[in-house]
Parts: structure tokens; C-alpha cells; sequence
């Protein structure tokens, strides 16, 4: 069991000790703590004030349990930093339960709990990505003391789409299927400067207009949009199993700017001139230092003598309004995430905005009325979370930082979270 420290300055209006055969129990008609900090395993918490009515410690192991309890200026974070949550007031109505898990970290386990103004912030994305999994085997003890990981797996950046023609064995969009539900529009300015032989420095300057039904997009739509001039060189379609956007210049074919894999469900869908929102996870940029397919880069998308070169891409001014109708579940963190359910939509009014550039820094933004959810086993640090109804909305903010296209860092700010049945589990060996 990983160990578990927690201090605070504590106010009680009387208590009962019962010490008989195997009963050994404590109990508070009311309890206050001011200050508490603790630490269970990677993660520590606090809050700067507690109140609990009928509390309730069992002295055998860890069991506490509350008739209600509410908490202000709660806040829990990973040792490593790799993430941090604050939360200005905490309402439990029906009261919270603290034992110790089957993995060997604290549980906290609550019929109903409300939050109040919750602030998340992640500084580093792929940092949280590279966190171990916890049920996968202990390394051996030469390996463990390794500094880095095997020469076959890469942390940073995320594995890049296989070559064309390579059967994938793991594309981003086949654990995305859930964008299959995600209905809406949304339009944006992209703007391509190239460097040219002959004809020198050239600029796209295009306002792109799409609509989304089940979760794709029809790129015809999206070609024949393009003003006249714009479209006479810009070349989109779908080539080698990759959805390729091109820039087309006389006596030299066709220079790819952007591709993006399609697996075998998106190829069929491709036929039918759409192409999924999930596929856009699997971008390549030739010549760009970001996710790229080392070897399928040479002659694979119009790369060929080396006949121009991509100075920036940006896609900006975004709007982006979508919904999630269908229930759709996410596997993700060692869990499971399923969004809506039969008597609520998954995402209400998500709204996107802001800019992307490659190569650069750029962000997006984003709110939303509400985000319906059913978490199942999720596992972020050291922290695993369980809930069979929990309700985001509304998002006043979600700002994701990117670098290139790659994103960085999110920063959630959501003005009430409620959940049902929610289970946390601090530590141990499930949590990470």
C-alpha cells in the first residue's frame, strides 16, 4: 500500500468511543478542519476549510464515513507537476466515504458530489502521456534504472503515421470513433506560403466553409468552395490511402502541403467523398520536424526532386460550433469515457476558436454548454476516477497551447461539475 500522510487543524463538538469485541469506532456529531494538506502515493491534495456532519472513523485499517460534508478552496495536484486541479467549494450532500482501495490507495467514494468553479491545468501534455501504465509489468531491475525507454517506443513526439501502402498497426483515429456522433460545421482561413523554384515565394490566402454530419466532412464540398484561382492550384483528394491537400504548379506537378492516414473504415468512407474528423489525427507535413513517416516522405507526396519547400501553414480564424447526439464511448488513460446516454446528448453547443501554425505556436479555445459523460477507470498520474454520471457545463474555457500542430499544454476553467456515484482513488497501484 503506498503511504498516506494528511495534517490539519481540526474542531470537533464532542465525539463516542465504542470499543467492543470487534468494534472499535469513533464518532464526531460535527467536525471542522482548517489547513488540511495529505498525500496518498504521487498525489497530494488540501483544502483550506472542511465541515463534516456524523462523522464517522472505524479504528481497524482506514474507514471513515460523513452523514454530509463540503470543503472550500480544495485543491490536489501530481508530485511531478504533470497536472494540478483547484476547486472553490466542494458540496457532498449525501456525505463521503474513505477507505482504502483493493490496489492499495485511498478510496473516496460519494453518492453525489457538486465542485464549485474548477480551474485544471496541464503544463505539459506529453509529459502526462509519458506517465507509466500502471498495469503493465514491472521493468527488470537493469531496465527500470535506465534513463531512457527502448530504442523501438518514442515518448516525444507521438509515433507518426506509417508509410503509405504499410498496413497501420496503430493510427490515433482508430481510438477516435467516438468523433463518429459529432455533427455541425466549421470554417476557418488557410494560408500557405511556399518557396518555389522559378516562380519564387507563393501565398494561398482561402476561407474554407465545412459542414459536418456523422462525423465527416465532404471534401468535394471542400474543393469546389475554393475561388477560381486559388482552386486552379490547389489539389485535394484522396491518393495511396491518405487524404493529400496539394499545391499544384505548372510543368511540375503536384507539391503535398498536408496528407492525413486513413485507415480502413475512413478509405471506405473516402469513397464516397467524405472523410472523417478522426483522421485528422494522423497528419503528415513533408519536410516539417513534426509527426512525420521518415522513409514514406521520399518521392510519396510530390516531394520529388526536391521541387519547392513549405515555409508555414496556417489555419486560422476558426469557428467551429459542433454537438454530440448518440452515446459514443472514448478508451483512454487505461479506462473508459462514454459520452451522452440515452436521456442526454454528449457535447451541447461546442464552440472552437483560434489559430494554428506550422511551424509555430499557436492555440485554440473553446466552451461549451455542457458535456455529459460516464467515466470508467480513468487514470491520470496517480489518480484513477470512476463515475457513473458526471456532468461538465457549463465550460466557460478550454485552451489547448500547440506547438506546430502538435498540442502542448490545457487549461480547463468550468463553472459546476456534478457527479454520481464518483469514486477517486488516490495512490496505489491502479492509480499509477
Amino acid at each position: 500500500m503506498s503511504e498516506h500522510h494528511a495534517q490539519g487543524n481540526i474542531r470537533v463538538d464532542g465525539f463516542g468511543l465504542t470499543l467492543g469485541g470487534e468494534t472499535r469506532r469513533l464518532d464526531f456529531p460535527r467536525a471542522e478542519i482548517e489547513g488540511l494538506r495529505g498525500e496518498a502515493g504521487s498525489v497530494e491534495y488540501g483544502a483550506g476549510d472542511l465541515s463534516f456532519e456524523r462523522l464517522c472513523g472505524r479504528l481497524q485499517g482506514i474507514e471513515w464515513s460523513t452523514e454530509t460534508a463540503s470543503a472550500g478552496r480544495f485543491w490536489l495536484r501530481d508530485k511531478e507537476g504533470r497536472y494540478e486541479l483547484h476547486v472553490a467549494r466542494v458540496e457532498l450532500p449525501h456525505g463521503v466515504r474513505v477507505t482504502r482501495s483493493a490496489a492499495g490507495g485511498v478510496e473516496l467514494v460519494a453518492v453525489h458530489a457538486s465542485l464549485a468553479d474548477v480551474r485544471l491545468h496541464i503544463p505539459d501534455l506529453a509529459a502526462l502521456r509519458r506517465s507509466p501504465e500502471p498495469d503493465a509489468p514491472p521493468p527488470a531491475a537493469d531496465a527500470a534504472r535506465e534513463p531512457t525507454p527502448p530504442p523501438t517506443r518514442t515518448p516525444e513526439p507521438p509515433p507518426a503515421p506509417p508509410p503509405d501502402g504499410d498496413s497501420p498497426p496503430t493510427l490515433r483515429q482508430e481510438r477516435l470513433r467516438f468523433l463518429d456522433a459529432i455533427g455541425g460545421g466549421f470554417g476557418f482561413t488557410i494560408k500557405v506560403v511556399l518557396d518555389l523554384p522559378v516562380l519564387g515565394s507563393r501565398t494561398l490566402d482561402q476561407t474554407v466553409k465545412v459542414e459536418i454530419k456523422d462525423g465527416a466532412f465532404d471534401y468535394k464540398k471542400l474543393d469546389d468552395g475554393l475561388t477560381w484561382l486559388e482552386g486552379a492550384f490547389l489539389d485535394i483528394g484522396v491518393e495511396g490511402g491518405r487524404f493529400r491537400v496539394g499545391y499544384g504548379v505548372p510543368l511540375l506537378g503536384s507539391k503535398e502541403i498536408i496528407s492525413f492516414a486513413l485507415d480502413k473504415d475512413a478509405s471506405a468512407t473516402a469513397a464516397f467523398d467524405r472523410i472523417p474528423l478522426r483522421s485528422l489525427a494522423d497528419f503528415r507535413i513533408p519536410g516539417s520536424s513534426g509527426r512525420r513517416a521518415a522513409s514514406a516522405d521520399k518521392d510519396k507526396g510530390g516531394d520529388k526532386g526536391n521541387r519547392g519547400r513549405l515555409q508555414s501553414l496556417t489555419l486560422g480564424d476558426l469557428g467551429v460550433n459542433l454537438h454530440m447526439v448518440a452515446p459514443r464511448n472514448l478508451e483512454t488513460a487505461g479506462g473508459t469515457i462514454r459520452f451522452g446516454g440515452e436521456d442526454a446528448p454528449g457535447i451541447v453547443d461546442l464552440r472552437i476558436g483560434g489559430s494554428l501554425v506550422q511551424p509555430g505556436s499557436g492555440n485554440l479555445t473553446a466552451q461549451a454548454g455542457a458535456v455529459d459523460m460516464t467515466v470508467k477507470d480513468v487514470r491520470i498520474g496517480g489518480l484513477q476516477v470512476t463515475a457513473d454520471r458526471l456532468h461538465l457545463g457549463p465550460m466557460d474555457e478550454l485552451l489547448v497551447t500547440f506547438d506546430g500542430f502538435t498540442p502542448r499544454s490545457l487549461t480547463a476553467v468550468l463553472h459546476r461539475v456534478t457527479a454520481t456515484n464518483l469514486s477517486l482513488i488516490l495512490g496505489g497501484s491502479r492509480a499509477g
